[in-house]
C-alpha cells in the first residue's frame, strides 16, 4: 500500500488489487492499464501461489505492458554483503522458477518480522533464517525492517516509467 499511496500523491491514479480475490481478479481488465506493478512476499522459498496463478494465466496481455514486480522478503534486511547478494541472487531465481512472465525492473525490499502472526512452526523457521541473516530472534516480538526511503524512490522510479 505505501508504494501505491506514494504514486496517489504523485498524481497517478493507482488500483490495488489482491490476486487472492477471484472477485477483483476475475473483472480486472489488463487492457485499461498502462503500467503494472506486482507484489508479492516470499515465503519458504516461493511467492503466493495466487500471485503466481494470475500472472502466469495473464502472461500474454501482462508482456504486453510496462511491468514491475517488488518482492518483500527478510532477506533483504541482511547487514552481511556477501549473503544479501546470495540470498536475493536465490530469492530471484525462484520467482523466475515460479513465473512464466520476466520482469526488467524488480526490487527486493525487506519487510517485517512478525512472529506474533506466525504459527509455531513457522516461528521457528522464520527465527532460524532471523538468526543466519543477524536478525532478531526474540519470537515474543514483531520486528519491522522495511527501508521506506527504498520503497519511496521506487515508487518514483515507478512514475518516471
Amino acid at each position: 500500500m505505501r508504494i501505491a499511496d506514494e504514486m496517489a500523491a504523485g498524481g497517478v491514479d493507482v488500483d490495488v488489487i489482491n490476486a487472492a480475490s477471484s472477485d477483483a481478479t476475475g473483472e480486472l481488465c489488463i487492457d485499461n492499464y498502462e503500467q503494472l506493478v506486482f507484489g508479492a512476499s516470499m515465503h519458504a522459498g516461493g511467492i503466493e501461489k495466487e500471485m503466481a496463478a494470475y500472472i502466469n494465466r495473464h502472461q500474454g496481455k501482462i508482456e504486453t505492458k510496462t511491468r514491475s514486480f517488488f518482492l518483500v522478503l527478510l532477506s533483504a534486511a541482511t547487514t552481511d554483503p556477501i549473503l544479501r547478494r546470495k540470498w536475493l541472487a536465490d530469492a530471484r531465481e525462484k520467482v523466475a522458477g515460479q513465473l512464466r512472465v520476466s520482469f526488467n525492473n524488480v526490487e527486493m525490499i525487506a519487510g517485517a518480522l512478525m512472529y506474533s502472526k506466525y504459527s509455531l512452526p513457522k516461528k521457528w523457521l522464520m527465527k532460524n533464517i532471523a538468526e543466519k541473516a543477524g536478525e532478531d530472534t526474540d519470537i515474543t516480538r514483531d520486528y519491522e525492517y522495511t527501508d521506506w526511503d527504498q520503497v519511496r524512490r521506487y515508487a518514483r522510479k515507478l512514475m518516471r516509467n
